[in-house]
């Protein structure tokens, strides 16, 4: 049976658009299920808006015992700084975390990595002076527009946006300061050697400076590990045992038998005192000072 010409064009357009379909939603979304722990999370340096400016009079008398800079190579160098400051701080907060975090690009991976890549952006909000933007003393109101993507196998896919304000970071959580202490030790550890790893000029920031960009990179640490969180990418700690949960636990030892004391002695019974007989009425006491009479009966031999 032959089918008209129309009718055979007609179908072979829609097998066409059927297959395009199926070929487009496999390309587009190779995470279709939930995606699986990364091997690593990369985050990338910033890109600066111009609006975006760094002051750091102590930073500056530091880099001038090396040489003489001209004051717009001076200001490049402060955000280059302040960058390297945030990207350290977000890598050493992931890797607190649980993750293998370090700086780089999907151009660092390798064609059989697999990652996650942290990249995004410095601008300032709207409606705000010039003077009041940027870090430095003074300064704040600094929005990184953060995008997070998920490379794997040369495959390329955007998995969440999110923006974070300079002023939303937030300060470590109060607690036991021994531990608070360790922690910020360990943190700031991992901060100077990501710093030896990008590279970053050694002189340090000020200190209203390196915390403003620190406070930052908590920010965005934080969206990142929450992502984390939600996909069971970190490790649970260990549940601790319930109240009804087999537990081996150890009787009292048997005490050995008290002594009884003198006072634990049971008394012993006293003597029962002679009832009083009640005087017949024919009896009749003698006087204490009078001797009794005599009532010896005569022997009959006498008689």
């Amino acid at each position: 049976m032959k089918f008209p010409r129309p009718l055979l064009l007609f179908a072979c357009a829609i097998a066409l658009v059927v297959s395009g379909c199926a070929q487009t939603g496999t390309q587009s979304g190779f995470f279709t299920s939930a995606p699986s722990r990364p091997k690593s999370v990369l985050v990338s340096d910033f890109a600066a808006a111009s609006e975006v400016t760094a002051t750091d009079n102590d930073f500056n008398t530091r880099l001038e015992r090396k040489g003489n800079y001209p004051i717009l190579e001076r200001r490049q160098r402060t955000i280059a700084r302040v960058n390297d400051e945030i990207v350290a701080t977000v890598v050493a907060e992931v890797r607190a975390a649980g993750l293998d975090a370090q700086p780089g690009n999907e151009t660092t991976l390798g064609f059989g990595g697999d990652a996650l890549v942290v990249s995004g952006s410095l601008r300032p909000p709207e409606r705000k002076p010039a003077t009041q933007i940027g870090f430095g003393p003074g300064r704040g109101n600094v929005i990184a527009d953060m995008t997070v993507t998920r490379a794997s196998a040369g495959r390329r896919e955007q998995l969440f946006t999110f923006a974070a304000d300079l002023q939303g970071g937030r300060k470590a959580p109060a607690g036991n300061a021994k531990s608070n202490a360790k922690s910020n030790a360990e943190r700031n550890q991992v901060i100077a050697e990501v710093l030896a790893t990008e590279n970053a000029l050694p002189e340090k920031l000020s200190p209203e400076v390196e915390a403003q960009a620190r406070s930052l990179g908590r920010t965005i640490a934080e969206r990142v590990i929450a992502y984390a969180k939600e996909h069971d990418w970190l490790e649970k700690p260990a549940a601790a045992e319930t109240p009804g949960s087999e537990q081996n636990v150890r009787l009292p030892d048997a005490r050995p038998p008290e002594k009884p004391t003198a006072a634990s002695k049971p008394a012993a019974p006293k003597p029962a005192k002679p009832s009083a007989q009640k005087p017949s009425p024919n009896r009749v006491d003698a006087p204490e000072d009078e001797e009794p009479p005599d009532t010896e009966v005569p022997d009959k031999d006498k008689q």
